[in-house]
């Protein structure tokens, strides 16, 4: 049996690198002050179709569902945000005074997508979450702890760049949608087959983000996001854009930036390899979010956060930073009379912190030379003898594999 499509199976060269890739996410996390969460792969659909949204093309196309023994409709779970936010809810603490909550959060995400260059059915991904804040400045943060963390990662600065657009809030939104609807039926003829269901379901917003190339010529001519936010969202994004220039944060603003989920508000940002223009990180600003999906106090409780897909993450990192695996103690056995020392000199030098490894138990069907050249894949520093010699000496041989050298 082969694994399914869209899945693979990582080995240990690989997972080191997604190892890597996490704990850089870890140690840039909790520098700014957030804490790890943890959240079920399976969540109930009903999560989704209400956060994502019910005609998105993620709700729509791409979730991996299924109903359980007693007929709940559940499913694997295809972002991160959305469960961070309903185990807040269910923990019951939280209102929008509390103290700002910081969290960040890693694992696998599935989507039924086609397969290709850093997009699998089976994704890792690496993302934060800031809970209870509305100040432009949290949203300064968050996007200068991205940036940190694609920095630290070795991806050369200029060959990455921060995109950013405001949404404005609902009634911006409302109004924008409004203005594209009207300006798409009069192109109807000329749209997918994709963005005509969306304008059907009453989703024009999802068509500036269509990837058809005659979608994109239409996109050319559409009405302008930024004429249609209110003052006072003009003035949050001028804040947040303000706050990038004073921490020396390039961006580009992007009027045709949307992001692919219905629950974004004011703020949302990508960063893009240029050479490739795929996006290796994205988020923004969801404050409606907590409320459609169950939050009872009658107020909003603002959010933002980000997520970064490490499976397109490792095309672009710089291998020369991942930490090379340390070089074991090598143990070798010439004579099966020396394999109860052999494995009591083992356990004491790992119980003692070392790195060991012993290549075989076979004794009897492989010599010293083929231990030797065995336990060479590993790169030891030294290799412990226990030889025939030795044993009329009562001792071991040591030999240093760098300096060729032994004792």
């Amino acid at each position: 049996l082969k694994s399914i499509k869209g899945t693979y199976d990582y080995f240990p060269n690989e997972k080191r690198v997604y190892s890597f890739v996490n704990q850089i996410g870890k140690s840039v996390s909790e520098l700014y002050g957030y804490e790890e969460i943890s959240t079920p792969i399976i969540e109930p659909f009903e999560l989704f179709n209400r956060s994502v949204g019910e005609y998105s093309d993620i709700v729509m196309k791409e979730m991996f569902t299924f109903k359980d023994l007693s007929g709940q409709a559940i499913c694997l779970r295809p972002e991160g945000t959305a469960g961070v936010i309903r185990a807040i809810i269910n923990e019951g603490s939280t209102t929008s005074t509390s103290p700002t909550q910081k969290y960040y959060y890693s694992g696998p995400m599935f989507r039924y997508e086609r397969p290709q260059k850093g997009r699998q059915r089976q994704f890792e991904q690496f993302g934060a979450e800031l809970i209870g804040d509305s100040h432009p400045r949290s949203d300064v943060e968050i996007i200068d702890m991205a940036y940190h963390f694609i920095e630290k990662l070795g991806i050369p600065s200029d060959q990455f760049h921060l995109k950013i657009n405001s949404l404005g809030d609902k009634n911006s939104i409302k109004t924008y949608s409004d203005a594209l609807t009207e300006f798409y039926q009069g192109k109807i003829d000329k749209l997918s087959p994709d963005s005509i269901k969306r304008l059907q379901r009453g989703n024009a917003l999802r068509i500036l983000d269509s990837k058809d190339k005659g979608d994109i010529e239409i996109n050319k001519d559409a009405p302008l996001l930024q004429n249609y936010l209110s003052d006072s969202c003009k003035q949050r994004f001028k804040s947040v854009l303000e706050g990038l220039d004073n921490l020396g944060i390039k961006y580009q603003i992007d009027n045709g930036l949307v992001r692919g989920l219905d629950y974004y508000r004011h703020t949302i940002f990508e960063i893009i390899i240029l050479k490739d223009n795929l996006a290796i990180l994205g988020g923004g600003r969801y404050d409606g979010l907590a409320n459609n999906i169950g939050y009872k106090h009658n107020e909003i409780l603002p959010s933002i956060g980000w997520a970064s897909g490490i499976d397109r993450i490792l095309i672009y990192i710089n291998q020369d930073i991942i930490p090379k695996k340390s070089n074991p103690i090598g143990i070798v056995i010439g004579n099966q009379i020396f394999s109860d020392s052999a494995m009591s000199l083992c356990s004491r030098l790992r119980k003692n912190g070392f790195y060991t490894v012993l290549p075989t138990f076979k004794l009897d069907e492989e010599n010293m030379t083929k231990q030797l050249k065995k336990i060479s894949k590993f790169n030891p520093n030294f290799v412990v003898i226990f030889g025939e010699d030795e044993m009329k000496s009562n001792s071991v041989c040591i030999k240093n594999m760098n300096e060729r050298t032994q004792e």
